[in-house]
């Protein structure tokens, strides 16, 4: 029995392209390894189940690919040439150091998930007008592997570079398919050197996981799918693959339907396309039924960008389309190199076309469509892994002309189309790898910047309760160094007060230099607000402030603000505005229960907030409670602020 398992995990194995000297098992497998592991920690944290187990699975799995890899395979010299990936990842990390920034964002979101499936925290926050996290869970599983054994909420550094070394492999073994090394490390330099590559690669965004795993589903798709005779473990392994890769970004769930059109076009076998749906639903299943468990419906975390997809070819919900993707690929890589690509892919094709155009037109081409024609939104990101496998086959074709020129001796339009896309790769890599060593001053002072705003909010943090419910505009991001339940205001005229009744908040967080609404720079509308102060960061002049809940004046905040006094310069919910010369009287059923002297004509209230905040300035206190004057002028030169409460509050 043990040996019959032994034996298809390696048929399986063998499957996925595993095959060689040690080096290159390790290179071609360590993706898997990575992915696997992920997704086996997502599934018991999506079914609620204790992660741990699955976390010493994800070190056995490890210890399984060295067993088969050691087995019966040996390290040779041309091994060597498999380090040229970490070690490049390396240099381009310190080249240019982005990557380091605080993670916030959408690795917020991945973390936030991560945090809650080792039981530290089972709220999720509300994202993209659902009241749950949607994002697909192979990075969440990943990071709670690492943050599991370190103890750390938000800060990882292994899973990252792993994402991003296997990912490399991948490129370099796709690249240099059936010709020379060369190829292979010209493609990674290329990739890893991409500035969108550099930027998120080396971090817990998605997109070196989707690349490495879209171009290891092409890299073995070639090569199951090119054999005359297939058996059900390369079906199985297919399945799988493409499974992998869609739990790790939704938009690449085609694969479940584009690849069984390929295999039918191929190999008309009656049971292929059964045990590939088969092996590819069962690692969909156990994030089907946790959405049915939690959500009641199996597909709700499809459903949002699937209604995305939809709106895009039925509305207009955004403006991106064909001409802003050339405008960012040709960022990425230049107009003239973009062509290259897909001359030297169109005739890499052309080479075999009866068995590599299916392959290509089922996995990168409905990508290269996706990203590029049918959404109506796009980051130059999302391009990566289509462009990766275009250059891929582009370093594949140019370099096995090189190879041919031996035996030619003479040089043919195609060897010197070769020569040129070589120069032109060499130049591309070489320009951004000058280029970051030239901003990199300059990067480091974003990392910089980025520090200080969230240590600025993280230091607000340290005076909340264990309970507390906390509104925020970075809501993800700080709700994971906080550890405590954090949504954003909601869309509203009046977001704060009505955010506050949606989630029942105990606590807000408002302002700072990165703060991410317009309106929470309006002190008149924060002062106005069913909130009162209780910190605020050490800085001086913007500064981030944590307000507590006032249910009280929440109570009557909408009646508040609907009043209409004709002494009011300006008005939020309870407070108003009095220029110098108005004479101010308390409105019908309401009393003045608060009055501060602004000391400027102009003031839009600012100085309240300082005086508030003991950041100094010429504002003063006139009166606070029963003690104020219900009628009164105000003296020519200055503002007054004026709170009102109902005439019969304490």
């Amino acid at each position: 029995m043990q040996r019959r398992v032994w034996y298809q995990l390696v048929t399986v194995m063998r499957t996925l392209g595993i095959s060689g000297t040690a080096g290159e098992r390790l290179a071609k497998s360590w993706l898997a390894v990575v992915l696997l592991s992920g997704w086996l920690v997502a599934s018991f944290g999506e079914l609620g189940w204790d992660v741990w187990p699955p976390i010493i699975a994800s070190m056995g799995l490890i210890l399984i690919l060295v067993t088969i890899i050691l087995k019966d395979s040996f390290f040779s010299k041309r091994d060597l040439r498999w380090l040229f990936v970490p070690a490049f990842a390396v240099i381009l990390g310190w080249i240019d150091p982005l990557w380091s920034s605080p993670m916030q964002w959408d690795q917020a979101d991945h973390l936030q998930t991560a945090n809650r499936y080792l039981g530290r925290w089972s709220w999720e926050p509300f994202h993209q007008d659902m009241d749950f996290s949607f994002r697909p869970k192979i990075m969440s599983g990943l990071l709670a592997i690492e943050i599991g054994l370190t103890g750390s909420r938000y800060e990882v550094n292994f899973v990252p570079i792993a994402c991003l070394v296997a990912c490399g492999w991948q490129i370099q073994a796709l690249a240099e398919r059936g010709n020379g090394a060369l190829g292979g490390v010209t493609a990674t330099a290329v990739v890893l050197a991409l500035p969108t590559m550099l930027l998120f690669g080396r971090t817990a965004y998605l997109e070196a996981l989707a690349t490495g795993g879209l171009v290891m589903a092409f890299r073995i798709a070639l090569d199951v799918l090119n054999d005359d005779v297939l058996n059900r473990a390369d079906y199985i392994g297919l399945g799988i693959v493409a499974s992998l890769v869609g739990a790790v970004k939704y938009p690449y769930l085609y694969l479940g339907i584009s690849l069984p059109i390929c295999i039918w076009a191929m190999h008309r076998h009656r049971n292929a396309i059964p045990v590939f749906l088969g092996s590819w639903i069962l690692f969909q299943l156990p994030f089907l039924v946790s959405d049915m468990i939690d959500h009641g419906s199996p597909f709700a975390s499809f459903e949002p960008q699937a209604l995305g997809v939809v709106n895009s070819m039925t509305d207009e919900v955004g403006n991106y389309g064909l001409a802003m993707a050339i405008n960012d690929i040709s960022a990425e890589v230049g107009f003239t190199l973009m062509v290259c690509f897909l001359t030297a892919s169109w005739l890499w094709i052309r080479q075999d076309t009866l068995r590599r155009f299916p392959v290509m037109a089922s996995i990168a081409l409905p990508s290269m469509v996706i990203f590029t024609v049918v959404l109506d939104f796009g980051y130059p990101r999302y391009h990566l892994p289509w462009l990766s496998v275009l250059i891929c086959l582009t370093c594949n074709w140019a370099f096995q002309n090189l190879e041919s020129l031996a035996d030619k001796a003479t040089i043919n339009t195609e060897i010197a189309g070769s020569f040129l896309v070589m120069l032109l790769l060499s130049h591309h890599v070489t320009s951004v790898v000058v280029d970051s060593l030239e901003n990199r001053e300059n990067d480091l002072s974003v990392i910089q910047y980025r520090e200080r705003y969230l240590d600025e909010f993280v230091e607000i943090g340290n005076h909340l309760p264990s309970d507390a419910i906390v509104l925020a505009g970075f809501d993800i991001t700080l709700g994971v160094r906080y550890g405590v339940p954090t949504y954003r205001f909601g869309p509203s005229d009046d977001p704060i007060h009505d955010s506050i009744e949606v989630v029942d908040a105990t606590h807000v967080i408002i302002g700072g230099v990165a703060s991410r609404f317009e309106w929470e720079s309006e002190p008149l509308y924060i002062l106005g607000a069913p909130i009162d102060p209780i910190a605020s960061s050490s800085r001086e002049v913007v500064y981030a402030s944590l307000w507590s809940t006032n249910n009280t004046r929440g109570n009557y905040h909408r009646a508040a603000s609907m009043l209409n006094v004709d002494w009011s310069s300006g008005h939020e919910g309870d407070v108003f505005l009095a220029s110098g010369g108005v004479n101010v009287s308390a409105p019908d059923d309401w009393s003045i229960i608060e009055i501060i002297d602004l000391k400027d004509q102009s003031s839009n209230g600012k100085e309240a907030m300082d005086m508030i905040f003991g950041k100094g300035g010429n504002a003063s206190l006139i009166c606070d409670g029963k003690s104020c004057m219900q009628e009164f002028l105000v003296p020519e030169g200055t503002r007054y602020l004026v709170k009102v409460g109902l005439f019969d509050e304490d």
